[in-house]
């Protein structure tokens, strides 16, 4: 009797609209689940019960819009998640999606294709589909919901914990700054630069890190800067790097009360410096013409005045300034600076996943690693590429000889978001590396100056 049961309850199971509401609209989603990509198991649930409703309602209008709402919801979430980035912000992101280029990226152009197409029919089909008309078939449909949700929590399981929006509550606050006990008062040398470096996280492999380490080698620094090296804690995305190392809290350019700020760049025009920000995009994105003089900065060069001033642009799914010419525009700043002292801090821009083979990006042909690392992840050899060109860029301008004496920290905002997850799970999910470099010759001359004060 009870086999007989569960067999007429399985026939009252609505496929058409399991189809149409439940499968059509995470359709993007579950064609990643073998690549990788974050868990979606809360808005899968919620828009598979908010769909059991929208689909009993009598106006076909009703409910078209309510699947346009399902779709635009799951894919705000699914970008929202993918790039760290809080959920309190998924009204604004339009402003993240608006700005790719996803024309530079096969994977962004799959996706986009299979979520129109699965759109178009959902709105065509779905919209037509009967009425429930039992008690069963209500509890046929939270079944596939169900079903939906557990193998989303599955298939996600391995890289659960490299999705990181938001610090829990309690967290004790980290960063680079403050490990190294960066202030006004603690800079030996002239001038301090900030670099924090899209997608820079600490490789969890020996493989990886003997790359990495290749890449931001500071053996052929040695004769100015003495280097130290270390790892911080890191919650959510670009923004929230920017808060956590300039301002000290875990926040985000959105939930930060920049006009009640004290953050480094003020502190450090308030000692005297020049405050000066670099970053290869536009202005716009993230309002950052908004809040980066609400930071202290006195100034800010984004992309228009970075190409102005000699910048190539290089193209990408975030296109902007080419990042290799950015150190050589800041370094003529400084070495024309009226201040006798200088805060700078630069964003860089053009690691920002995924990265394409590009000739005037300096990725058409990675050589780092062996061939089979290469052949395995051709991806991670770019983004690693990417980095080294940044770091030869920035190195070669640190140690020309008439360089501005300069304390350098370059620090990674967040782990490279890599969907794959193979190649997600190479990265240690909590921390972004930095490398603090201190100009000897400010050292000496603080230590002597001490000396001379020492009882």
């Amino acid at each position: 009797m009870s086999g007989l049961f569960k067999f007429e309850l399985f026939k009252e199971m609505p496929w058409k609209w399991a189809l149409w509401w439940v499968l059509l609209p995470n359709l993007a989603i579950v064609a990643m689940w073998p690549v990788g990509g974050p868990s979606m198991a809360t808005p899968m649930f919620l828009c598979g019960i908010f769909a059991m409703i929208a689909a009993q309602q009598p106006h076909r209008v009703i409910r078209m819009g309510a699947m346009l709402g399902i779709f635009l919801t799951v894919l705000a979430v699914y970008v929202t998640k993918s790039f760290n980035i809080g959920l309190k912000n998924i009204i604004h992101v339009d402003q993240y999606v608006g700005e790719l280029s996803p024309a530079q990226s096969p994977e962004y152009v799959a996706a986009g294709v299979i979520l129109l197409i699965s759109m178009g029919l959902a709105l065509h089909f779905g919209s037509r589909t009967h009425k429930f008309v039992s008690r069963q078939q209500y509890v046929m449909a939270f079944a596939a919901v169900a079903l939906l949700v557990n193998v989303d929590t599955l298939a996600t399981e391995g890289t659960r914990g490299s999705y990181k929006a938001v610090a829990p509550a309690g967290t004790p606050i980290d960063s680079a700054i403050l490990q190294n006990g960066i202030n006004p008062q603690s800079i030996a040398a002239k001038n301090l630069i900030v670099i924090v470096v899209e997608s820079w996280g600490v490789p969890n492999n020996d493989f990886d890190q003997s790359i990495d380490r290749a890449v931001w080698d500071t053996s052929q620094l040695q004769q100015r800067y003495t280097a130290s090296r270390g790892i911080s804690e890191y919650y959510g995305s670009t923004t929230n790097a920017e808060v956590r190392e300039l301002c000290g809290v875990w926040a985000d350019h959105n939930s930060f009360d920049f006009d009640n700020s004290h953050c480094l760049p003020e502190r450090f025009r308030e000692a005297g410096f020049s405050a000066t920000a670099y970053h290869s995009f536009n202005s716009e994105f993230f309002s950052r013409w908004e809040w980066y003089p609400k930071l202290g900065f006195e100034s800010s060069h984004f992309e228009e005045s970075l190409r102005a001033d000699g910048a190539h642009f290089c193209d990408g799914v975030f296109a902007g300034a080419c990042d290799v010419d950015v150190p050589a525009v800041f370094g003529k700043d400084l070495k024309n600076s009226k201040s006798e002292r200088n805060f700078v801090y630069w964003l860089t821009l053009n690691a920002h996943l995924p990265v394409a083979s590009d000739e005037v990006l300096g990725t058409e042909n990675c050589t780092l690693g062996d061939a089979d690392w290469r052949d395995s992840y051709p991806m991670l050899c770019r983004s690693y590429r990417v980095h080294e060109l940044v770091a030869d860029s920035i190195f070669k301008e640190i140690m020309s000889d008439d360089f501005p004496e300069s304390d350098i920290l370059i620090v990674g905002d967040h782990m490279p978001p890599f969907f794959p997850r193979a190649i997600r799970s190479r990265f240690d999910a909590a921390h972004v590396p930095w490398i603090y470099l201190q100009n000897r010759e400010a050292l000496e001359r603080k230590a002597a100056a001490s000396s001379q004060h020492a009882p």
